[in-house]
């Protein structure tokens, strides 16, 4: 026994051996609650003799139940394969395999992902006829759920929805049943109806889980909540862990009341907490101290550490984003001539689209990096598909390009189609863009209709790029193709038209940056700068700055972290500030944000930026401003006087990179044609150059283009050598 409980604080001590009846350990970021869980758990098996298979222990993720596994295995010195340690939902598998054939299944039954649930709603959807554009089908789906989670009722919705539902939910149901299907939510709902239903069966579970443990309960929803309840409410010997502070997970279900309805339902459970923080300084723990005390009706705790005071936190505002994001850039190289490794540091960011800038100023200062819980900026499929229709617009004969969006979205333009237009292209050595519109074309009469309405569709972006900006171009592109529409239908829509919102954003800038030049320039300028970003993404080394959300951040820890766009409305973000629920949730996730860091903590934002193609002026974050001033170190514009903000400006301006860029491909594609000179065209073939003024020249192509005036130096454009 004392070698179970020797190292640990007071309070640690405490939760691992007061063993009987309900316990709620309210464990602060960073203070030890896995190796309190693990302890417990060998306490009750190693000094109390309780037997391994009489112990529950439920965590959330796999690799936590293997961590907790392979804890306490090496405290026992014993195998824990068959222990209770598990999630929710591979507990309540392992009941149901046993005992499923009462709720009349039959004993093998197959688990469908959320996939498959998303088709099999479609499917449905599409039998009864109910219109896509009518109900989203994501919608519907998370309405079917909601149904069969909380045990909701139609008579709560109103018309149409609740006569799509009365047709859709039980025939989803049946289909399920009669398949011998069961979802993730009937994991858990068919688990709670058995133990319910069947009184014996809830009593041998009951007897044999005389120990209850439950780690991130703060996690938990209401079908989970109900779990705990009907396991260990007849004995009491609960356990729970957990954090209200670090409750984020609300999007999914989790309910932070739960953490309240335990000391109703449980007789007086005893509280204990832990506030001892083995990961941070005390300044960072102070600072997160002061932003979390804003939260109403939450247990009080206050973190602290030995680790004594350490640095000031640093807030920086920069003069705009690019400022922000190079600050961070040139920051993590001054650490690392410190001493500081890459990997020990983290950027945190409140949505995915927020990336981009980061990954772009790091590639260019080679600061290696990677994106945990999502795919580089560059590599997202919307944005490929973006790229996609914007290089057919500088040339139609990209085969490439015009393969992979020429039914993105759906046309109804399929695999046998395009064979046959493969086929007519390779034998006639032409584009795919030329052979739709040639008149030898062996294409059928609809699937000809089908593709010169895409080619339709480049010929008139084509025509936009001439005319309107670049955020015209992309909005024309999205809603004239239809893949506005096919993204509202998607489950992760609005995400993925986020990051194609911050694409727009990138454009608008290289348009403000190369004034001076033709539309047609800059693009092929930015599409070239996309594929060499997107090619050194490639490289990624372990010794990475790492690029997350801030909610793929808990449970992490790093020497150094950043924690950027720390602005009302970009975090917290808009549509929370009218909800004060949400504005709690958004403060619990700067919590955790902040409780990541163990040296440093950066806190950054920008007085301007280009968001979704549009400038934005905040003001800086609220949660920013709950954080004492003596505990923070202001740097750029938080710093600099009035006085010197235009000098700082103008300074800016002169060290902006993307120039340095422009020129370097200008020069990369100069070309020396004079009059009369034969050149090559990328779209419009061979012609003769018939007159040059400046950098510009007129080019006589073939009947079919005509004479067209061009950009001499554009890198379509190649002199025929004599």
């Amino acid at each position: 026994m004392d070698n179970l409980i020797k190292d640990l604080n007071d309070a640690q001590k405490k939760a691992v051996t007061t063993t009987e009846g309900p316990v709620m350990a309210i464990a602060g970021a960073g203070s030890g609650k896995t190796n309190v869980l693990t302890r417990r758990i060998a306490y009750l098996i190693n000094h109390i003799g309780v037997p391994k298979d009489q112990i529950l222990a439920i965590t959330f993720t796999n690799k936590a139940a293997n961590e907790m596994k392979s804890r306490i295995a090496s405290l026992l010195n014993e195998r824990t394969g068959m222990m209770w340690i598990s999630t929710f939902h591979s507990m309540c598998s392992r009941i149901l395999r046993q005992h499923i054939e009462f709720l009349g299944y039959k004993k093998h039954f197959q688990i469908i992902d959320d996939d498959d649930t998303s088709q099999l709603i479609k499917s449905i959807q599409k039998e009864f006829r109910i219109d896509p554009k009518m109900i989203d089908p994501r919608k519907l789906k998370n309405h079917v759920m909601k149904l069969k989670s909380e045990q909701a009722s139609l008579s709560d919705y109103k018309e149409p929805l609740s006569d799509y539902l009365s047709k859709v939910y039980p025939e989803y149901q049946r289909r399920l049943k009669n398949n011998n299907l069961v979802d993730f939510e009937d994991l858990l709902m068919l688990t709670i109806r058995l133990l319910k239903e069947n009184d014996d069966l809830r009593k041998h579970y009951q007897q044999l889980f005389q120990y209850v443990l439950v780690d991130e309960f703060q996690d938990t929803n209401n079908a989970q909540y109900e779990l705990i309840r009907l396991l260990g409410g007849a004995h009491g010997n609960v356990f729970i862990v957990g954090d209200e502070d670090q409750s984020i997970y609300a999007f999914r279900g989790a309910n932070i009341e739960n953490i309240r309805r335990f000391r109703r339902d449980f007789d007086n459970p005893k509280v204990i907490l832990l506030e001892e923080n083995y990961r941070s300084t005390n300044t960072i723990l102070s600072a997160a101290n002061d932003v979390i005390k804003a939260n109403k009706d939450r247990i009080e705790k206050t973190l602290f550490s030995s680790k004594g005071d350490g640095d000031k936190v640093v807030a920086y505002k920069g003069y705009d984003q690019r400022d922000e994001v190079h600050f961070v850039a040139e920051t993590i190289q001054d650490l690392v001539h410190e001493g500081y490794r890459y990997e020990d540091m983290a950027v945190l960011y409140r949505t995915n689209s927020l990336s981009r800038l980061f990954e772009e100023a790091f590639m260019q200062k080679r600061v290696p990096y990677k994106i945990v819980g999502n795919t580089s900026f560059f590599k997202r499929k919307e944005i490929k598909d973006m790229v996609a229709y914007l290089r057919l617009i500088v040339n139609p004969l990209d085969d490439y390009s015009f393969e992979r969006v020429v039914n993105e979205p759906r046309r109804g333009i399929g695999a046998k189609t395009m064979e046959r237009l493969n086929a007519f292209a390779k034998e006639y050595n032409l584009s795919y863009y030329e052979a739709v519109n040639d008149s030898m074309n062996p294409l059928g009469t609809r699937p000809l209709k089908k593709l010169k309405g895409f080619t339709g569709l480049i010929d008139r972006m084509i025509a936009t790029l001439k005319s309107a900006d670049f955020n015209t171009l992309i909005d024309d592109i999205l809603n004239e193709s239809g893949y506005k529409e096919a993204l509202e239908q998607d489950d992760k829509g609005d995400v993925r038209f986020e990051n194609i919102l911050e694409l727009k954003t990138m454009f608008k800038e290289s348009e403000n940056t190369y004034q001076s030049e033709d539309k047609l320039t800059v693009l092929t300028f930015v599409l070239e700068d996309i594929a060499l970003k997107s090619q050194e993404d490639d490289e990624v080394d372990d010794n990475s700055v790492t690029l997350m959300t801030l909610h793929s951040a808990k449970g992490l820890e790093f020497k150094v972290v950043f924690i950027v766009a720390c602005e009302q409305g970009m975090f917290p973000l808009h549509r929370s500030l009218s909800d004060p629920k949400e504005i709690e949730e958004e403060r619990r996730l700067m919590y955790v944000g902040i409780t990541r860091a163990e040296e440093k903590l950066y806190i950054t934002n920008a007085k301007s930026r280009q968001h979704y193609g549009e400038i934005v002026a905040n003001p800086d974050s609220m949660f920013l401003t709950q954080i004492d001033p003596s505990k923070i170190r202001f740097e750029g514009l938080a710093k600099v006087s009035q006085e010197n903000t235009q000098r700082y400006q103008s300074d800016y301006r002169q060290t902006k990179t993307f120039r340095a860029k422009k020129e370097s491909l200008e020069s990369r594609h100069a070309n020396d044609i004079d009059k009369g000179d034969k050149v090559m065209h990328k779209a419009f073939g061979s012609g003769v150059v018939i007159s040059v003024t400046g950098n510009q020249c007129k080019i006589a192509f073939s009947k079919e283009h005509g004479i067209k005036t061009l950009v001499k130096d554009h890198p379509a454009i190649k002199k025929v050598q004599r």
